[in-house]
């Protein structure tokens, strides 16, 4: 091989090299770029969000900075920008190498991107002048993204029961996770009535109700009503007060599918049994009779059916009547004086009895007396009132004597003055006495103080005419003497 061929080869040769080490200098720079990738997540707002991320390849410890952002679809990201730096892998704390953003895009969405132009740097700032451009897409994305209630509209929502109606006892809860939506609220009523029979019969007077709300706060409410000792019927209604039915009567109104656990709405929105109960064991007629007795002997018999209707039957002396009181009211039977005993039944069975008796209000008859040196006058007066005649015997030692003063007027009966001194009056028909005393006048004549007065006056005279004959004897005697 001559010279000048093996210097063109030797050349050629350096050539070759040359290209080859500027190829292996070189490659790396041309090769590199930014790496993009996107993550999409659906949210409770029908949105997805993404979350981009921007890798600067870990190129020697160099660093990118992004140079141009093009986003499909152009809804902002935040957290990246132009201008945003791509530290190396090794540089600095916390997350190296990335650059994190986030987008929310709407829930139709099938299809985003996200391309990053970035320009490298040196560690010490100096700028290479070597660019790339990357495109990313977001994994994810279905387009079937849709709002996530945070509530549920009183109108959609179902609710789940107990009912216990012998005990009137019942709960609601609101049924799944969410609560009512705010300035909601649904409201349940719980009512027991009085109720003609142990089965379904009307009418029906309610008892006693209660009312209870689930609202945004209250997913559970408990309510309570007290059951009457007798025939009752008891509801789980849908509603509050507002659906309270009093009386509930024939051909009238119904609760229906209102009833919790109904097969109709809204009743079947709560899944229970059915909020309706029929039960008792006694009547809730509640016959009633009472007395007012009056001071002339008469009574007033006051009849009460209770809440439902009664046919009573009033015997007395002469008297044998049938009398009816419809629900919720009363009747005022009078009765004159000298009925005897009044005894009121009710389908065969006694409801009560009563005998006159002088009430307390009535006045009380009174006596006053006279005495004289040969008489006692006692007199007894009516208390008046229309009270009827009052028959009494007044007693003064062994002297009895009947008086009968009548409506306000009086009666005097007469004894002759005695050694006794009290006198009584004890009227018939009535644990009551009177009781007065005979009074000496002190101006009476003593005759006797009649009669030993006059003997010792008789005896005082025959003495002195003793004396005076035995004084005449005397004396004829002593003149005689002188005499002689």
């Amino acid at each position: 091989m001559n010279k000048p061929f093996r210097r063109l080869l030797s050349l050629a040769g350096v050539m070759l090299l040359g290209m080859l080490a500027a190829l292996v200098a070189a490659s790396p720079a041309a090769a590199h770029h930014t790496r993009v990738s996107g993550a999409a997540v659906c949210q409770p707002d029908g949105t997805y969000e993404i979350t981009w991320q921007v890798n600067n390849g870990s190129w020697e410890n160099r660093y990118a900075q992004i140079t141009k952002l093009v986003a499909r679809p152009q809804e902002p990201i935040d957290g990246i920008k132009v201008g945003s730096a791509i530290s190396a892998d090794t540089d600095g704390d916390g997350p190296k190498g990335v650059v994190t953003g986030v987008q929310r895009v709407p829930g139709t969405t099938t299809n985003a991107t996200l391309t990053v132009s970035a320009t490298w740097f040196e560690r010490n700032g100096d700028r290479i002048g070597i660019s790339s451009t990357d495109v990313g897409h977001a994994a994810g994305l279905k387009g079937t993204c849709k709002e996530t209630p945070q509530c549920v509209d009183m109108a959609q929502a179902t609710y789940k029961h107990t009912f216990d109606g012998a005990k009137g006892r019942a709960t609601v809860e609101l049924a799944g996770d969410l609560p009512l939506c705010k300035d909601q609220k649904q409201e349940f009523l719980l009512v027991s009535y009085f109720a003609p029979s142990a089965k379904v019969g009307w009418p029906q007077y309610a008892y006693d109700h209660d009312v209870a709300a689930i609202d945004a706060k209250h997913r559970k409410v408990e309510l309570k009503a007290d059951v009457p000792k007798c025939y009752t019927q008891v509801d789980l209604v849908w509603g509050g007060k507002g659906e309270l039915i009093t009386p509930m009567v024939e051909k009238g109104k119904r609760y229906g599918d209102k009833k919790l656990g109904s097969k109709g709405k809204p009743g079947k929105r709560s899944a229970g049994p059915l909020g309706a109960y029929n039960g008792g064991a006694a009547s809730c007629a509640q016959p009633k009779a009472t007395f007012a007795p009056a001071c002339d002997g008469s009574v007033v018999v006051h009849l009460s059916g209770g809440n439902y209707p009664v046919r009573f039957r009033v015997t007395a002396t002469g008297v044998d009547r049938a009398v009816g009181v419809p629900a919720g009211t009363s009747v005022e039977l009078p009765m004159r004086a000298g009925a005897g005993l009044i005894v009121v039944t009710e389908q065969g069975k006694e409801v009560a009895r009563y005998l006159w008796s002088r009430p307390s209000t009535c006045g009380l008859p009174t006596m006053s007396t006279e005495s004289t040196c040969s008489e006692l006058k006692v007199t007894v007066k009516h208390p008046g009132q229309g009270m009827p005649p009052m028959e009494a015997v007044a007693t003064y030692g062994t002297q009895e004597k009947k008086v009968t003063p009548s409506d306000g007027g009086s009666e005097t009966v007469v004894f002759a003055a005695g050694r006794g001194r009290v006198v009584n009056v004890v009227f018939s028909g009535y644990d009551y006495k009177l009781i007065g005393e005979y009074e000496d006048p002190g101006t009476c004549d003593k005759l006797p103080t009649t009669g030993s007065m006059t003997a010792r006056i008789g005896s005082v005279g025959v003495l002195m005419v003793a004396v005076g004959a035995a004084l005449i004897v005397f004396v004829r005697r002593r003149g005689a003497s002188t005499e002689l």
